[in-house]
């Protein structure tokens, strides 16, 4: 039972569930844009690190290549599933008032406010 699990969880880590909050949308935009080199593993994304040339590794003038689950359809159903998954436990403790939510759609906008409730929480700056 979530009760069970919970309890152990509780003990381990504290009393507070830290949910991020970023829209679908947003995910799904950010995850499609990523292109790889499949042979030494760097990544571009279209919007915050395109390579130089379209499609083009920058240091070998490869082809990049889109993985299959960063395409936006596979994107989408990961995040149903994930949603259909999380639900639950962000309901159970929820209804605790365990729950703390962080929105928004860029990492370098939510993480300050994560790291001075976490700060704040622990009594460390």
């Amino acid at each position: 039972s979530l009760h069970h699990i919970s309890s152990g969880i509780n003990a381990e880590y504290g009393d507070v569930v830290l949910n991020l909050d970023v829209p679908f949308d947003t995910i799904t935009d950010r995850i499609s844009k990523r292109w790889i080199h499949p042979a030494s593993g760097r990544t571009y994304n279209l919007d915050f690190n395109p390579p130089v040339t379209a499609g083009k590794d920058d240091a070998t003038g490869e082809d990049l290549v889109q993985r299959e689950d960063d395409k936006p359809e596979s994107v989408k159903k990961r995040l149903e599933l994930y949603s259909d998954m999380t639900k639950p436990l962000l309901d159970y403790y929820s209804n605790q008032d365990k729950v703390v939510s962080f929105s928004g759609t860029e990492t370098n906008v939510i993480w300050p406010h994560i790291q001075s409730f976490l700060q704040k929480k622990t009594g460390s700056d």
